[in-house]
């Protein structure tokens, strides 16, 4: 039985905005959660990627531990929100009051991909439902495969011999609702992280980041995933992606959140090259890490995207009240500006 503690490329554009610093209710807690035994295809570095990055969190003053779940210990209801679904138990898991961050490392699914080729956008077929890009696939000659906006997925296996899906684009998933947010995206008050870390396969899809995670937003400052930037590639099962993001704060508590963890693919190791050159870092193929925010306006998503640092993390008056803006701050691990991995 689980025993909670029930006392979680670039896009740059400047924003200049006074903001909380820091008050007498800070959250400090860091809740990690992993699997390694899937009956769906086993991995091997999940559980090491996570406490990397919490034990290097942890090795200087600011931040203390929250829950640690690996392998059947982690359910499909740690990430739900019992106002959005039945069941639902994030306020006990992955969403606490008092943790600022969560990070969980993991299968997800890839079902967003296609082997449909494309020219363009409009020459991939319409799919009931979902919106459509067409991603770069070659070169010579230019030519890519298109992609859906199919709800994303954080996979578990509770059980050991059947994985389990979260959809965390829309629905059961809310994250970081608290009193000072408010109740705006109907999930109550009762959660409470700013950053939550996905770090599985296919987290996101590229240039369709609003219907992918705009749904997991309840007050949570970040989201941070793992963007494979053409199809048939992937993250990779690494165990040190947590620590590079951590090394980060460590070398400097003051920088911002954020862009730590699109810098921080510079420092992974592991995977395979790119067809576009590059590759590596962490990424089987092309890909990026990619960090989001969501706000009530431009000024503020902003903020909470390139300036917000470490210790404004965890002041829950940086909370996000809204969802009307989103900014996003990505770096790949190829030239992906020579390479634009969307065709028009």
């Amino acid at each position: 039985m689980r025993l909670p503690r029930t006392t979680v490329g670039r896009f740059i554009v400047a924003a200049t905005l006074c903001l909380s610093l820091f008050s007498a209710h800070a959250q400090t807690g860091i809740t990690i959660e992993a699997v390694n035994r899937y009956s769906c295809g086993t991995l091997f570095n999940n559980i090491a990627n996570v406490d990397n990055f919490r034990n290097r969190m942890l090795s200087i003053p600011g931040y203390t531990a929250g829950l640690r779940y690996t392998d059947g210990l982690v359910w499909p209801t740690d990430f739900t929100d019992p106002q959005r679904v039945s069941g639902g138990s994030d306020t006990l898991y992955f969403d606490r009051s008092g943790d600022a961050i969560s990070y969980f490392s993991g299968h997800g699914t890839c079902d967003d991909h296609s082997n449909t080729p494309c020219t363009s956008r409009a020459s991939c077929p319409d799919v009931a439902g979902t919106d459509k890009r067409c991603l770069r696939f070659s070169e010579n000659p230019l030519a890519g495969r298109c992609v859906y906006s199919r709800p994303r997925s954080i996979v578990v296996d509770r059980t050991g011999s059947a994985c389990q899906s979260v959809n965390y684009s829309s629905g059961p998933v809310a994250w970081g609702e608290s009193p000072t947010a408010g109740g705006w995206a109907g999930a109550g008050s009762n959660g409470g992280i700013n950053l939550a870390v996905i770090d599985n396969s296919c987290g996101i899809t590229p240039d369709l980041f609003f219907p992918n995670v705009l749904g997991s937003f309840a007050g949570v400052s970040t989201v941070a995933l793992i963007m494979p930037t053409r199809v048939g590639d992937d993250t990779a099962d690494v165990a040190n992606r947590g620590q590079a993001f951590a090394d980060r704060y460590v070398a400097n508590p003051n920088s911002a959140v954020a862009p730590s963890w699109a810098e921080s693919i510079n420092s992974v190791t592991g995977g395979t090259s790119c067809t576009f050159g590059g590759g590596g870092h962490g990424i089987v193929g092309c890909g990026a890490n990619i960090a989001l925010s969501v706000e009530i306006n431009q000024a503020r998503a902003e903020w909470a995207n390139r300036t917000e640092n470490w210790g404004q993390l965890r002041d829950p008056g940086n909370d996000s009240f809204g969802n009307q803006w989103m900014a996003w701050i990505f770096t790949c691990n190829y030239d992906c500006n020579s390479h634009p991995f969307i065709l028009p």
